[in-house]
């Protein structure tokens, strides 16, 4: 994601399907992502949880933190509410990255290839 960020354009491709082109910038607006960033003690355990919560459409681990995406912001923020309080968690909103784009776009395209 390093070098992809640095490029003028990108495209990513699955399955010999262009997803999507264009700047970084393009690329990550495309993905109409709200993004709130999940950090403190133990926040990867809440991951599993989080990817079954309604109005989110996507839970990353970057390192200590968590990336939790969706399409909406208002269930996105309800969905993390039960977070907010605990002494342990910090949550905050975010811009979505070019990676979040990537993960959320490979995750729901199509394997064509997989009669399966």
């Amino acid at each position: 994601m390093d070098e992809a960020e640095r490029c003028h354009e990108i495209a990513y491709m699955a399955y010999g399907k262009l997803m999507v082109t264009g700047t970084v910038k393009e690329v990550v607006a495309a993905s109409n992502l709200e993004s709130y960033l999940i950090t403190g003690a133990h926040v990867h355990e809440l991951q599993a949880e989080l990817e079954t919560a309604e109005g989110v459409d996507l839970v990353a681990p970057f390192g200590s933190s968590l990336h939790v995406c969706g399409h909406d912001r208002a269930a996105l923020e309800r969905a993390i509410q039960p977070y907010r309080d605990r002494p342990d968690t910090q949550c905050r909103p975010g811009e979505a990255t070019l990676e979040d784009a990537f993960i959320y776009m490979m995750n729901a395209s199509k394997d064509n290839f997989n009669d399966g």
